[in-house]
This record gives C-alpha cells, sequence and structure tokens, in this order.
C-alpha cells in the first residue's frame, strides 16, 4: 500500500553574485543544482506546512577562497568552463 504525505520538490533559482540567502521551508532537504535555462537552480524536498527559515549559502568557483562560514557542501554543477561548489553557513 502507498501512503502520501505533504511533501513535494520546489525549485529555488541561485544567484552567482553575493551570498544568496534563501527563505524555504524550515528542514527543507537540498537535493541537486543543476543550470536550467543558462541560469542555476536548486531543487530541494520540502514540506511546504513548515514555517519558513532563511538559509544562507555560499556560492565558490574552483580555485577561489573558502568563506569561513562555509561549512556544509550540497553540490556542484558546470556552466561552460566554470566549476562551482554550493556550501550551507554553519548553523
Amino acid at each position: 500500500m502507498t501512503t502520501h504525505n505533504d511533501r513535494t520538490v520546489w525549485k529555488f533559482p541561485l544567484n552567482l553574485i553575493g551570498e544568496p540567502v534563501i527563505p524555504m521551508p524550515r528542514g527543507a532537504q537540498i537535493l541537486t543544482v543543476q543550470m536550467q535555462d543558462g541560469q542555476p537552480q536548486l531543487w530541494a524536498l520540502v514540506d511546504p506546512a513548515q514555517p519558513v527559515e532563511r538559509r544562507r549559502l555560499f556560492i565558490v568557483g574552483t580555485g577561489q577562497p573558502m568563506p569561513t562560514d562555509a561549512a556544509t557542501y550540497l553540490a556542484t554543477w558546470q556552466s561552460g568552463p566554470f566549476v562551482f561548489h554550493l556550501f550551507e553557513e554553519s548553523r
């Protein structure tokens, strides 16, 4: 027997300039980051009934210095000749 819960997958656009702070439901599980229509997009498994929290993320290019607050690795993706890595601030 298959049961369903209220979780669903949402997409969040990522901005390569600055440090992204993305509001998403508490407990959201980041699944992947990939390019779509020339822009990086983040997909997360969320429970829409949860209250929204702000998640501070860091995008770091290969060979670039790491921000000191970047603690948890989340994903890597490519855009043309560039490779980017997504980290989250320690909570």
